[in-house]
Formats: C-alpha cells, sequence, structure tokens
C-alpha cells in the first residue's frame, strides 16, 4: 500500500460524520429555560398578591370563605393561570430531580427521566382533573 492510500484511510476514519446534536437533549433543556423563567417572574408576584397585599386589605383575593373561592377558581382564566404555573412548577422539579440523581452517580439516564418526568405529568394530571372538576 502507497502512503498516500494510508493517509486516505486515516483522514477518511478522521472525518467520519459524528452523529448530530442530541435533539430531545436541547428541548427538555429549552422547555426548562422557559418554565424556569416564568415561575421567576409569577410565582414572586402571586406571592406577593395572595401572601402579602391580600392580607394587608389591599387588593382582593381568595379567602377562607367557599363562596369568594369558589367564585375564583371558577374563572376559565384563573384555571389556566393555575394550570400553567402548576405544570412549570412540576416540570423544573422533575427536571432538577433527574439531574440530581444524575450527579449522584446514578447513570440509568432513561430510567430516572422516565420516573421524574412521569411523576410531574402525573402531578399535572391531577392538577388539571382537580381544576376542571372544582365548581
Amino acid at each position: 500500500m502507497t502512503a498516500h492510500a494510508d493517509d486516505t484511510a486515516a483522514g477518511e476514519a478522521r472525518y467520519a460524520p459524528r452523529p448530530g446534536p442530541n435533539r430531545l437533549q436541547g428541548l427538555l433543556w429549552v422547555a426548562f429555560a422557559n418554565a424556569a423563567v416564568l415561575i421567576a417572574l409569577i410565582a414572586p408576584a402571586h406571592i406577593l398578591v395572595q401572601g402579602v397585599l391580600a392580607p394587608l386589605g389591599l387588593v382582593p383575593s381568595f379567602d377562607r370563605r367557599y363562596a369568594t373561592f369558589a367564585a375564583g377558581i371558577g374563572n376559565p382564566l384563573v384555571k389556566i393561570y393555575l394550570l400553567v404555573v402548576i405544570a412549570a412548577s412540576f416540570y423544573l422539579a422533575g427536571h432538577r430531580v433527574r439531574y440530581v440523581v444524575h450527579e449522584l452517580g446514578v447513570h440509568g439516564k432513561l430510567a430516572v427521566g422516565t420516573v421524574c418526568y412521569g411523576l410531574a405529568v402525573l402531578g399535572v394530571a391531577v392538577a388539571a382533573y382537580l381544576l376542571l372538576t372544582l365548581p
């Protein structure tokens, strides 16, 4: 074999096409970033309104009376808002737990991911059911 043929064979092996990017991993991280920003913006505002301003009597909010709670939760926009906040929170928790478990040395990424994201989906499904069946 000539030196040129050896260089060509080595060159083909060296420049072999690499596998493409892991698109699912990218989508999971994009969803994580979007959910994190959403929760970082909405959760403090929600806590401020419901936990601080409402007890001071500065804004109307849910109180401990059923009539007020039923009227508020009966609004479809409130149900959508709560479902989005709950879904983002469950997804963030599942994603973070998955990577914490991976960093702790459990390397069954598929099994751990299935359990974490499965529990998040289950939590969102239960929340959706409760929100849809409430008055």
